[in-house]
């Protein structure tokens, strides 16, 4: 009727973690738990960040939505859903169907993912000969010649008979790109995309990025948080293997609830302050032998209280989508406008 309010559709979740976990064996068969209880979801359209310090967990939690791991870890309990499907349910040969074709993966180092044996043209048309056999030989040409010619590489009807050390750190990436959305996957993850490479070139590829996320979901994996604050509408911050803090992206970089999102924000460099030193965070993290009990970020919080070291915090709606694990969040002493410049 006129003047009725009509129903708005729920998003539609491409990827979710849910209550996910994840132990590693060392040679004695002694379990440690590295993903602890994970939950996300990648929703249709958008593009989410998942970021942290070296040896988070990031990189393993991609490998587990791709079921890539090791064969030292085990999934211990949870699910991954790719739609309505339970990727973690799947088995190997159902895999190998559902990789490159409904999601692909960027991986962190191009030069050792991409065969140095096989020319560059081919490394890409093996994923259309795997997923897309009904297509002649012609037409996987075209088609890889156009996917060259998307990511921006010059003179791609000449470059699909390079080999991969012909080509740039950059356009090695861009490579890798290509062989990732060949198939127009509904979910591309990226991990670490731009590590290897020079500013100018992070620049055109993150750019890239955004021009192809438009067509799907995008879940990046890194640790520089203006790439995510330039590429990601929401973000999700991971400490030893466990999601501390998440929302949209605007509301967790302007009002940082957890003390380590505030760390991390309060060491990017910034123009409009006197301070002559860079602000860090104090210890490291620690390995997945030595993950404390509790709160993983404990030992390193200056804020941190005795329940912090006794019971994991369980994770806390603050309204707008955003949400932290932290036992302090009610504290003014942690507030975002008392403890982060990157606010201000």
């Amino acid at each position: 009727m006129i003047g009725d309010e009509q129903p708005v559709d729920p998003v539609k979740n491409i990827l979710t973690f849910s209550d996910f976990c994840l132990d590693l064996h060392d040679d004695d068969g002694q379990a440690y738990n590295l993903l602890d209880h994970i939950s996300f979801a990648v929703p249709d359209g958008r593009a989410l960040g998942v970021v942290g310090e070296s040896g988070c967990g990031k990189s393993m939690t991609s490998l587990a939505a791709m079921r890539l791991l090791p064969p030292a870890a085990h999934i211990s309990s949870g699910k991954i859903m790719l739609g309505d499907m339970d990727i973690t349910a799947k088995s190997e040969k159902e895999m190998y169907e559902i990789r490159g074709k409904e999601m692909s993966m960027i991986f962190q180092e191009p030069m050792t993912s991409l065969n140095p044996v096989l020319t560059i043209g081919f490394q890409i048309e093996e994923m259309l000969i795997r997923h897309e056999s009904n297509l002649t030989k012609a037409e996987r040409r075209e088609r890889v010649i156009d996917l060259l010619a998307k990511v921006g590489i010059p003179n791609p009807e000449k470059r699909l008979k390079s080999y991969p050390h012909e080509f740039s750190g950059g356009m090695r990436q861009r490579t890798m790109i290509a062989i990732a959305i060949a198939c127009s996957p509904q979910l591309l993850i990226a991990d670490e995309p731009t590590t290897a490479l020079d500013v100018t070139i992070q620049a055109q590829v993150l750019d890239l990025m955004m021009r192809l996320k438009q067509g799907g979901s995008l879940m990046l994996i890194t640790h520089n948080l203006g790439v995510v604050a330039e590429v990601c509408e929401d973000v999700a911050v991971m400490y030893a293997g466990q999601i501390i803090e998440s929302g949209p992206v605007k509301e967790v970089f302007l009002h940082p609830a957890h003390p380590y999102t505030q760390g991390l924000l309060r060491a990017i460099p910034m123009l409009n302050t006197t301070a002559k030193t860079l602000e860090s965070i104090p210890g490291v993290v620690p390995t997945v032998q030595n993950f404390p009990k509790g709160c993983r970020y404990a030992p390193r919080c200056a804020y941190a209280k005795k329940e912090c070291s006794q019971e994991r915090p369980s994770r806390r709606d603050l309204g707008n989508g955003h949400d932290v694990a932290c036992y302090l969040i009610e504290e003014e002493s942690v507030t975002c406008r008392e403890t982060n410049q990157f606010c201000k």
